[in-house]
């Protein structure tokens, strides 16, 4: 252990003997804890003293793998008899380089390193300390960063500067070259750099709608030099976003509901991925490149999620007016949401949504976010210039976990507003807190609590054999199983601004009935089929006056 230099460490060896570590997994945990333990204790270890290290283990917390496994070897030291942890705590470290708010933060490709950035200055550091790699790196010059990404060897970084972007050397903490553009990505398969310019005008709404025409050009990822001018021109533009790997574009059309993938390997026959009628406000993908989103900018906000492999689609609503990201794994959707003072994760799969993860309210306003590509860390970059790395473990974390627990007080009256057909549950709505819960009607007891305030004029039914409700709020339909209410799917039948949505039913368990009434008195009857797993489609149209 002697010779280590202050701040720094190398490789430390880890005696596993007598311990079966079989499995990836395990070994995998077991690493990451003992990384943990180094992070915690860095400064006292980096003082050289081999005995620091034998002082450090019996404040490491007892349910952790570095206590279990070796505190038991190590009898003759000190034993803490009161305030000593069960877990890790959340928070792996707090970086605090900056003076001035951290506008934006972001992993390299191995999630080594990450960068944070401020309005004046930019720090490279190690993603299990903390400590600064590379920086201050001034950017002063440069006006306001909009977004920021690592070359595939982690060696440089781009920043955009709204019509431009510049590279960086990180080793080197030197400006290498800028390059023309709006948007840009490294494609990680040779490191060439992908830019969109905008043809005719700007992205102000200085021109005409129809004229919004953009270039995709290669820029040689090394020196800056441009390799192709054009390879790949679209028109009739209105947001674009590449995939984090640099293979895709996507590209949302202004005179359609449509989103287009475009393949920067060929540039030929977009995979089209079609939404309902609305304001489209932004596009993002998973850090993985297999998960597209796009926001919507309706109150609430919409929200559809593609997978690009299976081209299966989850829409819903809520609340997003903050910064998203989305966290592709084989079974369902991440979704992390900025809000003021915390960060919201939650579980977005093909039959629903639910909040599972609440980050502890900072006493900073939360200025930017970057989960890693698992969804198991979160960086977190505040407005009093701190950065810190938060431990998202769902089965030992100590932070907020959500579930769908009632937590009203018992002195809350209810109204009836529907009955099942069995009569067995009733729909009722709260007069203290106008939240809908399902009651069973011979004990009383909550069925379900449904995460849905009731507003004057919703509608709700159930199907017949009691297993789902609909629920008709403005213009959102929100079908949920009645005994897992997580389970759910919502969509806008039809998102026109002057209808009154009449009435919805249940036709049969799979088919739903939704009236609908425009202001010329005019109306339409529509019949929506559950097209399992994703969702319902529209099968029948009426119009009637």
């Amino acid at each position: 252990m002697e010779g280590m230099c202050p701040g720094h460490f190398s490789v430390i060896h880890l005696t596993l003997a007598g311990q079966s570590l079989n499995r990836d997994d395990e070994l995998t945990l077991f690493i990451n804890d003992a990384l943990r333990f180094v992070s915690a204790f860095i400064i006292p270890i980096s003082q050289r003293a081999p005995h620091v290290y034998l002082s450090a283990l019996p404040f490491a917390p007892e349910q952790s793998h570095v206590a279990r496994k070796f505190c038991p070897r190590v009898p003759n030291t000190l034993v803490i008899t009161q305030g000593k942890p069960s877990q890790w705590p959340m928070v792996v470290f707090t970086a605090e380089h900056h003076n001035a708010r951290v506008r934006d933060v972001v992993f390299s490709l191995d999630e080594s390193t990450f960068a944070s950035i401020s309005p004046q200055t930019m720090y490279v550091c190690d993603s299990e300390t903390g400590h600064p790699i590379s920086g201050p790196l001034e950017l002063s010059n440069h006006g306001m960063v909009y977004d920021a990404c690592f070359s595939p060897d982690g060696k440089h970084i781009l920043l955009r500067f709204g019509s431009y972007a510049v590279v960086w050397d990180i080793e080197m903490g030197e400006e290498q070259f800028q390059i023309k553009g709006y948007d840009f990505a490294f494609i990680h398969r040779d490191g060439r750099i992908a830019s969109v310019c905008l043809v005719d005008g700007d992205w102000d709404g200085s021109q005409d709608e129809s004229e919004f025409r953009i270039l995709v050009q290669l820029w040689d990822g090394g020196n800056g030099t441009l390799i192709s001018d054009r390879l790949l021109e679209v028109n009739d533009v209105a947001r674009t976003r590449f995939s984090p790997d640099g293979h895709f574009l996507a590209v949302g059309r202004r005179s359609e509901d449509v989103i287009e993938l475009w393949n920067l390997e060929d540039g030929k026959d977009p995979q089209r991925f079609t939404y309902p009628p609305g304001k489209l406000s932004s596009l993002h993908f998973s850090p993985t490149s297999d998960t597209l989103m796009a926001a919507f900018r309706e109150k609430p906000c919409h929200i559809c999620l593609w997978r690009l492999d299976t081209q299966e689609m989850v829409s819903f609503s809520h609340d997003f007016n903050y910064t998203l990201y989305v966290i592709h794994s084989s079974l369902t959707n991440y979704l992390f949401i900025q809000r003021e003072y915390t960060v919201e994760m939650w579980d977005v799969s093909t039959i629903g949504s639910k909040m599972i993860w609440e980050k502890p309210q900072a006493t900073s306003y939360v200025s930017s976010i970057c989960p890693s590509h698992n969804g198991h860390r979160l960086l977190v970059g505040y407005y009093d210039g701190s950065v810190r790395m938060w431990d998202v473990d769902l089965e030992n974390s100590t932070g907020n976990r959500v579930d769908t627990i009632d937590t009203q007080g018992d002195t809350d009256t209810r109204r009836v507003i529907r009955i099942s057909p069995s009569g067995k549950v009733v729909a009722t709505e709260s007069r203290q807190y106008h939240n809908v819960k399902l009651l069973d009607t011979s004990t009383g007891e909550v069925v379900a609590h449904i995460d849905v305030e009731y507003e004057d004029g919703m509608k709700i039914a159930f199907s017949p054999d009691d297993n789902y409700a609909a629920i008709l709020s403005r213009s959102l339909i929100t079908i949920c199983d009645t005994m897992h209410p997580e389970k759910r799917v919502s969509f806008d039948p039809w998102p026109r601004k002057d209808v009154w949505y009449w009435g919805v039913a249940f036709q049969t368990c799979d088919d739903l009935v939704i009236c609908s009434i425009f202001r010329d008195d005019s109306g339409i009857l529509q019949v929506w089929h559950r097209q399992d797993p994703a969702g319902f489609e529209c099968t029948c149209s009426l119009d009637f006056i």
